[in-house]
């Protein structure tokens, strides 16, 4: 697949705008002409609401880097919210994808002559429920969660979440490609992440309201049993939104057990034989008292991407129903964690 809208420079207006829903079942012609995008759905409380700035140029968006405690990410232009990933940039820095919802669609911006075009739903994405979006460190493919219909032309399958993914092509993006996983029903699954060897990491529904993290291996061209990582990642508590570092040597994840808050981010580094160690929260440089999930850390090492409903100048409130909005910081929160630089 080819993109086919025309390349509109992103420019930064903050509205303030309330929360609107838009039909889950729009059709694909519909969400990107009649989805908003660009900034609406904060309740904008401060006195910039309604201001305008520059067209975005530059690395990650022409944000200011961010120091060793979490800031949030391009607020009221790509922070909207309605998010519900972390923010993913292709290795050379000319795209950007990220997941919002209302409806639940996987959205994507690029860099053309220098500035960032407007987001908006990516060509693979049905614009319906495609949720959880993860970019290889390469760039090469993306995998996600849909409730898409496993067959063209079938019906959606309501509330499970099957993954797929897209490859990178010559001309674009591969039509998406359910992969074949050996779980049991109701199948819900999310937050994948994919280690530089191909090992498959995701989140699984394992009782009514609980999750945990499993792995599976790459057998040709697709992936042999999941295996349940067990303690001390998972807990009797929902463990989520898994991200694995491309040589596999950390594991980042979102836990409610051993929580501050709602949902904390925490790191568990693999130990010299295989084994995970005991996981650790990342502190309060990271984590609020609300939802945080959704971990990334870009290409070139240098930042954490997450997702948190925690209060913030966009919205004065927890933001409710499952959203949230972008933050980053230097990964540096993570190597200070490492047993190596501590002593432990």
């Amino acid at each position: 697949m080819s993109v086919t809208r025309s390349a509109v420079p992103l420019i930064a207006i903050v509205v303030p705008i309330a929360l609107q829903s838009i039909v889950a079942g729009t059709a694909m012609a519909q969400v990107n002409s009649d989805y908003d995008l660009t900034g609406r759905g904060c309740a904008v409380t401060d006195d910039r609401a309604s201001s305008t700035t520059p067209a975005l140029a530059g690395d990650y968006l022409g944000q200011q880097p961010p120091g060793d405690t979490a800031e949030l990410f391009a607020p009221g232009v790509i922070s909207t919210c309605k998010e519900h990933s972390a923010a993913m940039f292709t290795p050379d820095g000319m795209e950007m994808y990220f997941g919002r919802m209302f409806p639940a669609a996987i959205v994507f911006t690029r860099q053309v002559d220098g500035m960032w075009t407007l987001p908006e739903v990516a060509p693979f994405s049905d614009g319906r429920n495609d949720l959880y979006p993860f970019l290889s460190t390469d760039g090469r493919f993306i995998v996600f969660s849909s409730n898409r219909p496993l067959e063209p032309g079938g019906e959606s399958v309501g509330r499970q979440l099957y993954l797929w993914i897209v490859e990178r092509t010559a001309t674009g993006w591969s039509e998406p490609r359910r992969l074949d996983l050996a779980v049991d029903a109701p199948v819900r699954l999310g937050g994948p992440a994919i280690a530089s060897d191909g090992t498959l990491y995701f989140g699984q529904r394992v009782e009514s309201t609980s999750q945990d993290i499993f792995k599976a291996y790459r057998e040709g061209e697709g992936y042999g049993a999941p295996q349940n990582l067990g303690p001390p990642v998972n807990s009797d508590q929902p463990d989520h939104s898994p991200y694995i570092a491309p040589d596999g040597s950390y594991l980042l994840f979102s836990s409610f057990y051993r929580s501050q808050g709602r949902s904390d981010l925490f790191v568990s580094f693999r130990a010299d034989d295989g084994s995970w160690a005991r996981p650790m929260n990342l502190g309060e440089r990271v984590n609020s008292p609300w939802k945080d999930e959704y971990p990334y850390v870009s290409a070139d090492g240098k930042y954490l991407f997450f997702n948190s409903n925690r209060p913030s100048v966009l919205y004065q409130s927890v933001i409710p129903d499952g959203p949230g909005n972008m933050y980053w910081v230097n990964a540096s929160v993570i190597e200070d964690l490492r047993p190596a630089r501590n002593g432990q």
